[in-house]
């Protein structure tokens, strides 16, 4: 286990991440996006080592997944390096089959930041080494850390990812700003792309990355990306041209040649309505009614958001109270708009722009 991602970049090459967010990449998100990407790599919503020790019922309700989610990563995040270390014996139980732990040493929120959780540990060496340190003797699965360029630009990149190594971390995702920066200005890669120089370890670069294109021009000698935000309404953000060529992939994904323009896929209204409903079918399969209700309404509308129509079925959207309700109102949505079903509604603009020129 312990060499598994030198394994998948043997096999893959580059390494595609769904990243962690909290309150949104649950079972049912992570089961739509492998639906339709299947070679991505799902990293879970964020849980606290401590809650996890304290609390079999959390450990019960959040680490038990779908073989469709594997390979599963845990992300969890504390300050203390036993409490991680017993956390990682929990999910390391085999009747999880979690494949990999990673800390979160990157969450920029200043109400956890001041007692010295997530990125903090940035400018707390010592006790970061000690984490992967206790956590890597703990269990028997890799561990891998994500964190960012620096708390506030006054930390060495390099010299914290080397102690990270030493203490056996298998991989590390950075994100291209400081926990200063949080979520502000832009991601700067160039650290990143020097850290790759003086470590072994696999390097992921994070954030500011939209598709395929956008990917290749920054991925450059690094070993994968992690994409979050991108993937809101767009499991196909993740997938690329080349992979189609495989008759074998198409089988497995609802993917259509013809949709790719410069290297980027957009999907037809169909697809779209077909992602939405297989989402709301996994989120009831997944949680109980009320609580289904509540979470599915933030996606629905978020498939939809490149369609000017949209406003005319956002208020039934984002009060829908049961699948069948959902299912109604997209089939309503197909038979209004039956004609629009193949089109690709994405490149209106494009298509407009081109009737211009």
């Amino acid at each position: 286990m312990k060499d598994f991602w030198k394994k998948q970049l043997e096999k893959n090459g580059k390494l595609v991440f769904l990243a962690p967010m909290d309150w949104y990449w649950d079972s049912a998100y992570r089961q739509a996006m492998k639906r339709v990407s299947p070679h991505i790599f799902c990293v879970s919503e964020f849980y606290s080592a401590d809650w996890l020790i304290h609390s079999r019922f959390l450990a019960d309700s959040v680490l038990p997944h779908t073989e469709m989610e594997d390979p599963l990563i845990i992300q969890i995040f504390w300050k203390d390096p036993v409490i991680f270390a017993n956390a990682a014996k929990i999910i390391s139980e085999s009747k999880y089959n979690i494949a990999w732990i990673d800390i979160n040493m990157w969450c920029p929120a200043k109400k956890v930041v001041r007692s010295w959780h997530w990125s903090c540990l940035l400018i707390n060496e010592q006790t970061a080494f000690e984490i992967v340190k206790h956590m890597h003797e703990a269990t028997h699965l890799p561990i891998s850390v994500k964190t960012r360029l620096s708390f506030d630009g006054n930390q060495n990149l390099i010299n914290f990812v080397k102690w990270l190594e030493n203490a056996w971390a298998s991989l590390v995702t950075i994100h291209g700003r400081t926990a200063k920066q949080a979520y502000t200005g832009h991601a700067d890669f160039t650290n990143i792309y020097e850290l790759k120089k003086h470590v072994s370890i696999p390097v992921i670069c994070n954030w500011d990355i939209a598709n395929y294109t956008d990917w290749i021009n920054k991925v450059k000698e690094l070993d994968g990306i992690m994409l979050g935000r991108a993937s809101f309404w767009n499991p196909w953000c993740f997938i690329w041209e080349p992979q189609i060529s495989d008759d074998d992939f198409i089988s497995k994904t609802w993917v259509k040649r013809e949709n790719f323009i410069d290297w980027v896929y957009h999907p037809t209204l169909s697809e779209i309505l077909e992602a939405m409903e297989f989402h709301a079918e996994k989120l009831v399969e997944t949680k109980w009614e009320k609580k289904w209700s509540l979470e599915i309404r933030k996606h629905l509308v978020q498939y939809l958001k490149n369609f000017p129509w949209v406003k005319k079925y956002r208020k039934r959207l984002v009060t829908t109270e049961s699948v069948e309700n959902t299912r109604e109102i997209l089939e309503e949505i197909k038979k209004e708009f039956n004609e629009e079903l193949n089109k690709r509604p994405s490149l209106n603009e494009i298509e407009k722009k081109e009737e211009n020129l």
